[in-house]
């Protein structure tokens, strides 16, 4: 058997993050049960175990940090839902970074919805005080059915109410949503139901993902099957069209497409302004005879 991954090692960070300090501080994924997602299952290595780090481990990693000059970067506090601990923890390691390391553009984490839920709006707005600009969360899909099969341990209405949650206590909030994750069956329901949610939160930022699926995930063997079925580069394209058609007139968030999963690299500052020129380079790329005709990847590492 695989050896587990110790907390401090760093599976995975946002591709923004990719010039980010990146202090590790908690490991594994205190969910890890999505049907899609392989992070810490094993893909990298035996997995790793959900642990909270004693605390003077991470400051210790900052204090190397500052050693090594690693002053002006943004910080990224890593591993799956650094969030999920508690709020005297997070506040103690934010404010160490704020002080020892200088003009820190960024400090950021991944969340889950469940652990905003958990938090009070004043732990939130004490994250925020502390220094802790945006968090990351993976919304995937507006529709509680989708979320529900996949596991996902959450509903619509409780990702609209931490998503407000978030953004109200000041931190920046940025959902990413993954295309075709509820394939043929479910593709209008995901379309209209994200998009829905989309506009009830207004998100600083929402990004696409397009569904890969890994190995070591319960999906694999669905797919392998024929029972779950991936769309088409044209029809993730579609998707992604039409989410952003049916958004509200209220929805300002900028918006990327900044994966290596993903069939368009198009964005935009404030989509509320670009709606119209992002659908039409959209249906530029829908209507180009390569991409109808382009064969879906499946990515097992990324």
């Amino acid at each position: 058997m695989s050896k587990k991954l110790p907390p401090e090692q760093i599976i995975i960070r946002p591709p923004v993050e990719a010039y980010s300090v990146l202090i590790a501080v908690t490991g594994g994924c205190s969910w890890n049960q999505c049907r899609f997602c392989g992070t810490y299952k094993g893909i990298y290595g035996g997995g790793q175990d959900y642990t909270i780090r004693p605390l003077e481990d991470v400051l210790r990693d900052i204090d190397q940090k500052v050693e090594m000059n690693y002053h002006g970067f943004p910080v990224f506090l890593a591993g799956g839902n650094p969030t999920s601990a508690p709020t005297d923890y997070l506040v103690e390691i934010i404010k160490y970074v704020r002080l020892r390391l200088k003009n820190v553009p960024r400090v950021s984490s991944y969340a889950k919805a469940l652990d905003i839920l958990r938090k009070s709006n004043e732990d939130l707005k004490r994250l925020a005080a502390a220094g802790l600009d945006i968090v990351y969360m993976g919304l995937e899909s507006g529709s509680s059915e989708i979320l529900r099969i996949m596991k996902k341990g959450t509903n619509a209405k409780s990702m609209i109410k931490a998503g407000k949650k978030v953004l109200n206590a000041g931190i920046k909030l940025s959902l990413y949503i993954i295309l075709g994750l509820g394939s043929y069956k479910y593709s209008e329901e995901h379309v209209k139901e994200t998009a829905r949610v989309l506009t009830a939160i207004n998100p600083t930022i929402f990004r696409f993902r397009t569904l890969n699926i890994m190995p070591n995930t319960p999906l694999w063997k669905e797919w392998k099957s024929g029972e779950f079925k991936l769309l088409k580069p044209i029809e993730c394209l579609k998707e992604e069209r039409d989410i952003i058609a049916n958004l509200g007139e209220n929805v300002t968030s900028q918006v990327f497409n900044d994966h290596v999963s993903n069939y368009c690299a198009i964005e935009s500052s404030n989509i509320k302004e670009d709606r119209e020129k992002f659908i039409e380079t959209l249906d530029a790329f829908i209507n180009d005879p390569r991409i109808q005709n382009m064969q879906r990847k499946n990515l097992t590492r990324m």
